[in-house]
C-alpha cells in the first residue's frame, strides 16, 4: 500500500511540475506580444512625428577655384661636382672629411709623385745646363768660333728641353688634387693608400648656396602644372622655415610608378635655403579656372549608382547621378554645369530616398 501511494504521489509532482511549465511559457508569451506591440507603436509614433529628415545643404555654384598640390622633394646643389684625378698613381693623402667645407682651389688629396718628381727634376737640370751651353754658343758665336748651324741646332734643343720641363711642371701639378668649387664633402671615394687611375672619382663636392629641389608629382596632378608657378617650400616636414621657389622644369614620368619629375629653384630674391640632401615639403597654389566644387562627403551610392541629392522647391530631394573628377583630397569636380545654382545635400544624405522630405538645419 505504501509503494503504491508513493507511485501516485511522484506521479502528482510530476503533473505539478508540467502546469508550473506551462504557465511560465504562456506568461513570457503574453509578455513578448506585449512588448512587441509596445515597439511597434512607438516606431509608428515616430514616423508620425518625424515628418521630415534634417540635412545640411551645399550651394553648388560655378566659381574660379585654386587647386592645392602638396608633394615633397629633396634639395640638391646646383653645382654638385665629382672631382676625378688626372693622373694615375697612389693616393698618398687625404685632406679633409665628410661633412667639412672647403674653398675654391683648395688641396683635397696629394698622389705619389716620387718618380714624377724625380723625371721633372732630370729634365730641369738639362734644361739649365743647355741654357748654359746655348749662352756660352752664342758668345763663342760673336767670335765665329762656332758656325750658324751649330747654334740653331743648340736652340731648337733648348727650346724642346724647356717644353719637356713646362709639361712634367704641370704633369706635377696633375698630383694635386684641388676643389674645382668651394662647398661642402659630400663624400670620399678614396682613401690613403688607393691606387687611382685616370679619371678615378675622388670625392663629391655640393658647392655653393645655389641650391634646386627635385620632386615627384602625381601624373593625375601634374596636369595643372606649368613652368613659371610659384611654390612655397617648408623645411623641418612642414613646421620650420618657408622659402619661396619657382617651377623652372617638368619632365617626364618617372618609371612604371613613379610620378612626373619637377625642378623648383629659390625664387628671385630669396637669400635663404634649406641645407642641401634635406627633405622638404612643397605647396603650389594653382588657379585652375571656374569650376563646380563640392565636398566629397556629398557623394552618394544610391542601387549602385554614384550621384547627389538635389533639393526640389518642395524641400524634397531627388537623386541625381553625376560624372566627376577628383579635384583634392577633400573635394570633386563636377563635369557639366546643369546642377550651377542648385543645392546639394551634404549630411545626412546617406539617409535619403528621392521624394523624402528634408528640413535644412545650417
Amino acid at each position: 500500500m505504501i509503494g503504491v501511494f508513493l507511485k501516485k504521489l511522484k506521479s502528482m509532482k510530476n503533473i505539478f511540475r508540467f502546469l508550473v511549465l506551462l504557465l511560465l511559457i504562456v506568461w513570457l508569451a503574453v509578455v513578448l506580444t506585449k512588448n512587441k506591440k509596445t515597439v511597434q507603436f512607438e516606431v509608428d509614433s515616430a514616423k508620425t512625428l518625424i515628418d521630415s529628415i534634417p540635412v545640411s545643404i551645399f550651394h553648388l555654384q560655378l566659381d574660379s577655384a585654386t587647386f592645392i598640390l602638396e608633394t615633397a622633394g629633396k634639395v640638391k646643389s646646383t653645382d654638385e661636382v665629382i672631382v676625378v684625378s688626372q693622373t694615375p698613381g697612389e693616393i698618398k693623402q687625404v685632406f679633409g672629411k665628410i661633412g667639412e667645407e672647403v674653398t675654391k682651389g683648395e688641396i683635397i688629396a696629394k698622389i705619389d709623385d716620387f718618380y714624377a718628381q724625380q723625371e721633372f727634376e732630370m729634365a730641369e737640370k738639362a734644361y739649365e745646363q743647355l741654357q748654359k751651353d746655348y749662352n756660352r754658343y752664342s758668345d763663342l758665336a760673336g767670335v765665329e768660333a762656332v758656325t750658324k748651324q751649330q747654334l740653331e741646332q743648340l736652340s731648337l734643343q733648348l727650346e724642346g728641353a724647356l717644353t719637356k720641363t713646362n709639361s712634367l711642371r704641370q704633369r706635377l701639378n696633375d698630383y694635386i688634387i684641388k676643389a674645382p668649387v668651394g662647398g661642402i664633402i659630400n663624400q670620399f671615394f678614396v682613401s690613403k693608400g688607393n691606387t687611382a687611375g685616370l679619371g678615378t672619382p675622388v670625392c663629391e663636392i655640393i658647392g655653393g648656396h645655389s641650391v634646386k629641389v627635385e620632386a615627384k608629382i602625381n601624373p593625375e596632378q601634374a596636369k595643372y602644372l606649368t613652368e613659371g608657378l610659384n611654390a612655397i617650400m617648408s623645411s623641418d616636414f612642414g613646421h620650420g622655415e618657408n622659402y619661396s621657389i619657382k617651377l623652372t622644369e617638368i619632365g617626364e614620368k618617372s618609371g612604371k610608378l613613379g610620378g612626373i619629375a619637377a625642378i623648383f629653384i629659390l625664387a628671385p630674391g630669396e637669400t635663404k635655403s634649406p641645407k642641401t640632401g634635406s627633405i622638404v615639403n612643397i605647396q603650389i597654389k594653382i588657379p585652375v579656372g571656374p569650376k563646380l566644387l563640392l565636398p566629397r562627403r556629398a557623394l552618394t551610392n544610391n542601387n549602385g549608382e554614384i550621384g547627389l541629392f538635389v533639393l526640389q522647391t518642395d524641400n524634397r530631394v531627388e537623386f541625381t547621378p553625376v560624372k566627376y573628377l577628383d579635384f583634392d583630397d577633400d573635394h570633386i569636380a563636377i563635369i557639366g554645369n546643369e546642377l550651377n545654382n542648385r543645392n546639394i545635400a551634404v549630411e545626412g544624405n546617406y539617409l535619403l530616398k528621392t521624394g523624402d522630405l528634408v528640413k535644412v538645419i545650417n
